[in-house]
């Protein structure tokens, strides 16, 4: 068995399944590989293509918003299908191909099987939602196969980051990724900041994390807020004296506080980031740069950038401030028009469906209510379906919230289907069943949290 520092050890099951793989790939010629769009998706692409390029094999990489069994039934044409960052859920579909099937995924698996090789740490009680994410696994994967993959790592935590399992501290696969990767060199954790990074009136003016209510997106308004602290406007925060710094520190801590901002999302925000020198940025960067490429449909530049491609990295900055500007616009319009509330959950209609998550995630942090979780319904393309995002937090989870589970079970009584994480899932329902499936999933979630009640009551 191989052990994790910190006395946490990768089971034989998940090393197992890891060599499996490797097998595979050693013995196919032509690979087709899938994988989602987001930051963590985009992440796990780029480590196999690394990986696969360097391995002298032919491969074809696409990335999607969700993988359904029609996708998978068109993907029967290569030696080995390789499926990142998803999977999981759609075995039954998976073991009908005459191919062989790889399937790289964190999120909680109904079933194991025996006709796919199949790489997901909850099957050797690692959480994926916290503990494991696809590029965590690709990177398993890639450092099993060869050393020099090691230089991969700052791809691998661009998807950590994406899927926010940084934010409680490391833990599973990522721990020890971390700490291999601190023996080798190649990473350096760094204490984080209340005050963005950079010049303090555009930092500020940008900031989602922590999102300032009549500051972000409002750059009038930051410099009269700096001038009026006695604060150099010119400046930014690695340059402030210790007195400065703390000022600034405490203001926007009291900003933070005044808006209703949990204590837990400032404890958040002020987590380690971890640094890499080879490329010369923390992974919240590296994260943010591949998110504004997947959200904009081009999931290619990211995995290009984020194999060193300069042409890339600089239109990848230009997506991220694009990105960045319509984010706090809708920020902004949230925070002043509010959200619906119901007895446990709070939702909003949002035309742009690629900021549904992170909309949720901001709003339920820094002006929503803690309490609820949070959802976002937009319309899809074709005008027949509502794409639903919903996001809890961990105090939610203790209280027995479920999101995965009550997004599953709800949707599918609307004739829809949905799924995820518990404290981040998805749902797609038929266009004009938002009420009846918003109704049902408010009781849902009060049953969850009265089922825990009644146990934690019980003991």
């Amino acid at each position: 068995m191989r052990e994790m520092d910190q006395g946490v050890q990768i089971p034989p099951k998940l090393l197992s399944s890891i060599f499996l793989a490797k097998e595979e790939i050693d013995k196919a010629s032509n690979i087709r590989v899938i994988s989602h769009y987001d930051a963590d998706g985009i992440s796990s692409a780029a480590i196999l293509c690394a990986l696969l390029n360097r391995a002298g094999k032919t491969f074809q990489i696409s990335m999607i918003k969700g993988l359904t069994d029609e996708i998978v039934a068109d993907s029967d044409d290569s030696d080995l299908l390789i499926l990142s960052d998803m999977g999981s859920s759609n075995l039954d579909a998976l073991e009908k191909l005459n191919c062989r099937v790889v399937v790289l995924d964190h999120h909680k698996p109904l079933r194991d099987s025996e006709k796919v090789v199949h790489v997901n740490p909850h099957l050797s009680d690692i959480d994926g939602m916290t503990s494991a994410c696809g590029a965590s696994i690709c990177m398993l994967l890639a450092v099993n196969t060869d050393e020099k993959n090691w230089d991969l790592l700052p791809i691998a935590f661009g998807g950590i980051a994406g899927d926010r399992q940084t934010i409680k501290g490391l833990s599973g696969v990522n721990i020890w990724l971390f700490e291999e990767g601190l023996k080798r060199g190649i990473i350096e954790a760094v204490p984080g900041s209340l005050v963005p990074s950079g010049n303090l009136v555009d930092a500020i003016t940008s900031s989602t994390e922590p999102y300032l209510i009549g500051l972000s997106g409002d750059k009038d308004a930051v410099r009269t807020f700096l001038i009026d602290a006695g604060l150099p406007i010119n400046s930014d925060y690695a340059s402030l004296n210790d007195e400065m710094k703390m000022k600034l520190s405490s203001l926007i801590a009291l900003k933070l506080i005044s808006q209703g901002t949990p204590l837990e999302t400032m404890e958040e925000v002020v987590r380690d980031r971890y640094y890499f020198k080879s490329v010369d940025m923390e992974a919240e960067m590296m994260s943010s740069l591949l998110n504004a490429c997947g959200r904009t449909g081009q999931e290619g530049m990211g995995v290009s950038l984020a194999l060193g491609d300069k042409s890339a990295m600089a239109s990848a900055m230009e997506l991220r401030n694009e990105y960045g500007s319509e984010l706090l616009s809708s920020l902004n319009d949230l925070s002043q028009n509010g959200i619906t509330k119901l007895n446990n959950i709070q939702y909003f209609y949002n035309t742009k469906s690629g900021l549904s998550g992170i909309l949720c995630g901001i709003t339920m942090q820094y002006f929503g209510d803690a309490d609820k979780a949070t959802l976002a319904l937009s319309e899809s393309d074709d005008k027949t379906k509502m794409k639903i995002s919903s996001r809890g937090t961990f105090p939610l989870l203790d209280l027995g919230v479920d999101l995965a589970e009550a997004l599953r079970e709800t949707s599918a009584q609307v004739n829809g289907f949905g799924g995820g994480h518990r404290i981040a899932a998805g749902a797609t329902i038929p266009i004009g069943e938002d009420k009846k499936f918003l109704e049902l999933l408010d009781v849902k979630i009060g049953e969850q949290k009265k089922a825990k009640s009644e146990e934690t009551t019980s003991k």
